[in-house]
This record gives C-alpha cells, structure tokens and sequence, in this order.
C-alpha cells in the first residue's frame, strides 16, 4: 500500500483542492490517504510515506503553518532529497521558498528553496494557464496575489497564460520529486496525465480506474484551451 499524507485540510480547501489526493486514491486501490491536522505531529515523522501532499489556504493560516513546518525542515529536505513525493498547489508553494514580502514586512518562510514571493493584496492575479512539463500537456487556473521571483527549477513551461512571476512563462517548481504549482482545478482531476505519471513514480502502472472517463473530459477541455480565440487571461485587477 502506498501512503499519501494530507497536510493540514482543514485549512487547505478553498478550491475543492483536497480532491487531487482523493482522486488519487480513487485511481487505485493501492492508495492509503493519512489526514494530518495542524495540531498533530506528521505522520511522516515516525512512518514511511510514499507522498505529501499541501493545498491551497488562506493566505494569513500560512504563517501558522510555517512556523509549525519549520520544527521538521530536517526531515523535509531529506525527504525530499531521498525523492520522496511531494506535491504542493495554489500559495502553499510559498511556504518553501526563502522569503514572502508582504505590505513591506519580510517574512522567513522554509528556506529548502531560494525563490521567494511579493505579496500584494490590492492587485489579484486571475488567469487560465496552459504549457508543458515533459512532454505532457498542462492546463489550470491561478488565482493570486503573489508574484514568486528568483525560481531556477522551474516546474511547467507556459505557452498561453502567465507564469508564477506573472510578467514571465515559467511555472512553479520542480526538483527530484518535489512539484508545487500556483495552479489550480483541482490539479490532478484536471491533469489525469499528470496524476498517472504521480502513480508511476510510487511504483503504480496499471491502469487508472475511471482512466477512460478522466481522459475523456480532459481532451474536451483541451479543445477549449486550443481554440485560437481561446482566452487566458480572465483579470488582473486592483
């Protein structure tokens, strides 16, 4: 049984975001979610985890969040270093960077990567998104306030869209087996090409069930996304 530990849902599911480790398990029976609460130590302190797995939040919970985190950075980069799974969507990515800029206030966030984040709650960043990781197709919607800067191991080359950056066309991170994402959908329900090569990395190659249903709908969408007066940018406003 391969073990997906959910970090912090009770605070992590604005956008339906606790769908992307649920339609894992929902693709196979070799799944096992573990829900960690904020108040609870990791599971993944004292028991093997094949994935870990961070949403989207409110952006003031963050902080709360990372000053917990920082109690297991240790064990975070070893994880991580070992290729242990992690997916991260929407503003948790920030969580992992150097630092978040906020109305003038510098905060420290994990450190393990050195991008690091502007934050300003008077301009909202909306837009559909559309590139590549490898030779798989991604598609998502952002919805932020943050520009993310200084990114070397960039996750997604964007084609239609705006990147992490906003003003640039690259796409959240990726090192080893680490992958965060501004993105959201939910992700995995929206990527099931993406979701299958999460599976095959924790060792799972049969067949997604439901693979058939999930590719459907994400080829329709992808007509949407190809049409040439496909629009990408729903608003950048202030």
């Amino acid at each position: 049984m391969k073990i997906v530990e959910v970090l912090y849902s009770e605070f992590g599911n604005m956008y339906g975001e606790v769908y992307n480790p649920m339609f894992l398990e929902k693709s196979s029976d070799k799944i096992k979610l573990v829900f960690t609460k904020l108040t609870e130590e990791p599971y993944f302190m004292t028991h093997k985890v094949d994935m870990v797995y961070i949403s989207n939040m409110r952006d003031p919970k963050m902080y709360d969040i990372i000053d917990r985190l920082k109690k297991y950075k240790k064990k975070i980069k070893e994880m991580i270093e070992d290729n242990v799974i992690f997916l991260l969507t929407g503003n948790a990515l920030e969580m992992f960077g150097s630092y978040i800029k906020e109305n003038g206030k510098k905060t420290d966030a994990l450190g393990i990567f050195d991008y690091h984040v502007d934050k300003d709650f008077k301009v909202k960043y909306a837009s559909w998104v559309k590139g590549k990781f490898k030779n798989i197709e991604i598609i998502g919607h952002r919805n932020q306030f943050s520009k993310c800067y200084g990114i070397d191991k960039p996750f997604i080359k964007v084609s239609n869209g705006t990147g992490s950056g906003i003003d640039d066309d690259i796409e959240g991170i990726h090192y080893k087996n680490f992958y965060a994402t501004y993105l959201l959908g939910p992700f995995l329900i929206m990527n099931p090409l993406f979701a299958k090569h999460l599976l095959e990395l924790m060792g799972i190659k049969e067949k997604m069930k439901f693979e058939k249903t999930a590719m459907d709908a994400y080829k329709h969408r992808m007509e949407y996304f190809n049409k040439p007066d496909a629009r990408y940018i729903m608003t950048h406003h202030g």
